[in-house]
């Protein structure tokens, strides 16, 4: 089967490995066979790729996420031959081979249910939905809890998750009569168009420090909740921007810097905030309202979050793309 392979790390984006001949996966028991037709692209395959990623063994089909057709249920009951579904987590392309391949196993656990996929959504406009959609419902869901009265602040808000955590949160999901205030940072005021569009409130150009610009702009009380995706280096400062008894959940790292240098919670967290984290990988795919996201993105009611497409083949480049900061949104890769 064609797949990308990524044969050790660290590696440059070009020595990504595009096969024709790798071998393909057998049905297995506990497992959907995918027939994959588009997959996301993610910072954690960029992390991976550039070696800090630990425990994993090379060569390795890169993914953590797929949509695709179901050719194989494994014994579930869920799915059948044919059924249109999306995949991710659970150790796709890290602990066994992800969604960079035309055919993809994959747990039960980390396989939706069947999606009745809209006639005007296409395959690439799919792919953009799982890892990101997930995440962001998750975080804003489970970890922050959001209510409709509540600032929220998105740190990192150009990356795909950010762009559908602004979104997220204007929709009925969490909005009522009363919508979330949201804030964002991005680095590019090029960018500041796409967080407009998502429904941002106040955009700020992050300098790495905005805690003051926040308390401004919030008449002083700060934001209830916060979704830091940038990590290590801007940690502190989010915390900062935060109310007296705020929650802040740290989900991403687009920073690469995972650790907080002379980080003070004495400090940072007085009088009574909150941290905590969001890990995708241990989210329950089943509660997340895929179908209704979809539907959602499908007729207007939520934006789509694309920002390009790439071919299969392409991926290195798609990489490469990704690696300079130039997605405002979800880079998608197709392999049909």
């Amino acid at each position: 089967m064609r797949a990308i392979v990524c044969p050790r790390a660290p590696i440059a984006p070009s020595e990504l490995i595009y096969t024709t001949n790798h071998p393909d996966p057998s049905p297995k028991e506990g497992y959907v066979l995918i027939r994959v037709k588009a997959y996301g692209l993610n910072r954690s395959e960029l992390f991976t790729r550039q070696g800090h990623s630990p425990g994993i063994q090379f060569p390795r089909v890169l993914g953590i996420e797929c949509v695709g057709i179901v050719k194989d249920a494994g014994g579930g009951s869920k799915w059948k031959e044919g059924d249109v579904v999306a995949a991710c987590m659970g150790g796709m392309g890290r602990q066994f081979d992800g969604g960079y391949a035309e055919y993809t196993l994959v747990p039960h656990s980390s396989v939706t249910a069947p999606i009745q996929l809209p006639e005007r959504m296409g395959w690439a406009e799919f792919a953009a939905i799982p890892e990101t959609y997930i995440t962001a419902w998750g975080t804003l869901s489970e970890s922050l809890k959001l209510q409709s009265t509540d600032t929220l602040f998105i740190r990192g808000g150009t990356t795909s998750v950010g762009l559908a955590c602004a979104l997220l949160a204007k929709s009925p999901l969490f909005a009522s009569d009363i919508q979330p205030a949201v804030l964002a940072t991005t680095r590019s005021e090029r960018k500041v168009p796409a967080l407009k569009a998502a429904g941002v409130d106040t955009v700020l150009i992050d300098s790495g420090k905005v805690s003051e610009e926040v308390k401004k702009a919030t008449a002083g009380k700060g934001a209830q909740k916060c979704v830091e995706l940038v990590g290590g280096t801007t940690l502190t400062d989010s915390c900062q921007s935060l109310t007296d008894d705020g929650l802040c959940s740290v989900i991403g790292c687009v920073s690469g810097e995972w650790t907080v240098k002379e980080f003070d919670p004495m400090s940072a967290l007085q009088p009574s905030k909150h941290l905590t984290i969001c890990s995708s990988g241990f989210l329950d795919i089943s509660k997340a309202p895929m179908q209704w996201i979809v539907n959602a993105i499908a007729f207007g009611e939520l934006k789509p979050s694309v920002d390009k497409v790439f071919k299969m083949e392409e991926t290195a480049k798609a990489h490469q793309y990704m690696e300079t900061n130039s997605a405002a949104g979800k880079v998608v890769c197709v392999v049909d």
